[in-house]
């Protein structure tokens, strides 16, 4: 696996990621005593995947900046639970999702959602090969707050849901009805987009 990802990326990315990967023990060290100059290295290592993260779950692109910012003094606040080096993307990466999910909680109006059974969403490969990533994104971004949470929790994220139940504080049905609502408009905005 590495020998094809090697095969596949220029050698001074891999040269520089190694060089990362290998420094980021240091730099999570000198974050813990509290330096400002490893924190902003910490912080430009990290951004890009973790604003990556926020932005499927945030409305537009300053939200999820903000929601980054959120997750980082959150990882500062609790680096010294940290202990393996290795597992640090994860454990970054987490505590971003968490804070997207505490955000969607806050944001969330309450209100009684009929259950439906989840459709699947039939799109043909010749419409997604058309699409850029960017339009993906803001077709994403138009789903209403708590449908956008579900959808990514449950397609991009991989949770089930019962977890998505629990960390959103609803039923296991109103997820279901949430995921079956985003597939049925992103069903209709990939037409729209279609006719373009």
């Amino acid at each position: 696996m590495a020998k094809d990802f090697a095969r596949l990326t220029p050698l001074s990315v891999v040269v520089e990621r190694k060089e990362e990967t290998s420094e980021l023990p240091k730099i999570i060290e000198a974050c813990k005593s509290g330096e400002r100059q490893a924190q902003q290295q910490l912080y430009q290592q990290f951004y890009n995947a973790l604003f990556a993260i926020c932005l499927r779950y945030a409305t537009d692109h300053d939200q999820a900046k903000s929601l980054v910012n959120q997750a980082f003094l959150k990882a500062f606040q609790s680096l010294h639970q940290c202990q393996d080096y290795q597992a640090f993307p994860a454990w970054i990466n987490r505590i971003a999702i968490n804070t997207c999910i505490d955000h969607v909680r806050k944001a969330r109006k309450k209100r009684t959602a009929a259950l439906e059974e989840a459709a699947e969403l039939a799109v043909p490969s010749s419409v997604l090969d058309k699409i850029a990533a960017e339009d993906l994104l803001a077709m994403l971004q138009k789903l209403p707050p708590m449908s956008r949470a579900v959808f990514s929790l449950y397609v991009i994220d991989g949770f089930k849901h019962a977890e998505i139940a629990e960390q959103l504080g609803m039923s296991e049905g109103t997820s279901r009805w949430h995921l079956s609502s985003a597939k049925q408009e992103l069903k209709k905005l990939l037409r729209n987009y279609n006719r373009l």
